[in-house]
């Protein structure tokens, strides 16, 4: 029996933080004392606790929520406006039809954007909006597409102002410290789990049974939050094929 291994490189920063106190739960629950930990679990607990902080000055600097619901509006928009073509395709009319191939070929062009890093997406749909009204701007009107093109301008400019935002020099000194720590916090919480299973081994492991498998199984749902993680952004990706 041992402690599961966990790369916590993989965890975003709310899910790192979460996996941490649920540990930190987990070690009170069954005492550092119990365990044999407690200079370890000391030297864990303050960096832990930073984290939190940390974490909290991310979410009040880098206006997250505002971002997060701006990146939501222009890939809605986006979304619709793709749709809108792709449905044109079947369009009674022939000359709507043929508008939409060319413009189809524009789109497939970029793919799906919405899955995209916020500051790749933002170029990417200015570079598609360009191309939109000048390569096919005759077909644009046939589509009745222009005011659906101008919102998605719309939105892509308002989201790059937040991001703007999100780049001030706080903001960046509150990433650049939850960085620091979240690797401060691993190479404590490693140094735990690497006493506990040497322990393990040097005393057995009924001390230490229930520990590790109340452990382990939050390090499996964390592990399975990754995997779900990676997936819905490659079948995001995926999504780009369709149109």
């Amino acid at each position: 029996m041992e402690i599961k291994s966990l790369n916590l490189n993989n965890q975003r920063n709310a899910a790192h933080y979460q996996f941490q106190t649920d540990f930190n739960d987990i070690v009170i629950k069954y005492t550092p004392q119990a365990l044999d930990i407690v200079a370890a679990y000391e030297a864990y607990l303050p960096l832990y606790r930073n984290e939190g902080i940390a974490l909290v000055a991310i979410t009040k600097s880098a206006t997250t929520e505002e971002i997060e619901t701006a990146d939501k509006a222009r890939d809605f928009t986006f979304r619709g406006l793709a749709d809108k073509v792709r449905n044109s395709l079947n369009h009674f009319n022939p000359a709507v039809r043929e508008a939409a191939k060319r413009v189809m070929v524009i789109f497939n062009s970029f793919g799906n954007l919405s899955p995209k890093p916020y500051d790749e997406e933002s170029g990417l749909l200015a570079g598609l909006i360009a191309d939109l009204r000048t390569k096919v701007a005759d077909d644009l009107p046939v589509l009745e597409i222009v005011d659906w093109i101008a919102e998605l301008e719309r939105l892509n400019n308002a989201f790059i102002s937040l991001e703007k935002s999100r780049n001030s020099e706080e903001a960046g000194r509150s990433e650049l410290r939850m960085k620091t720590v979240r690797v401060e916090v691993d190479a404590a919480y490693r140094a735990i789990t690497k006493r506990i299973n040497a322990l393990i081994i040097v005393n057995g492991e009924t001390a230490y049974a229930e520990f590790v498998k109340e452990l382990n199984a939050r390090i499996a749902r964390a592990e399975e939050a990754i995997t779900l993680s990676r997936a819905t952004t490659k079948n995001n990706d995926s999504v780009a094929e369709e149109k």
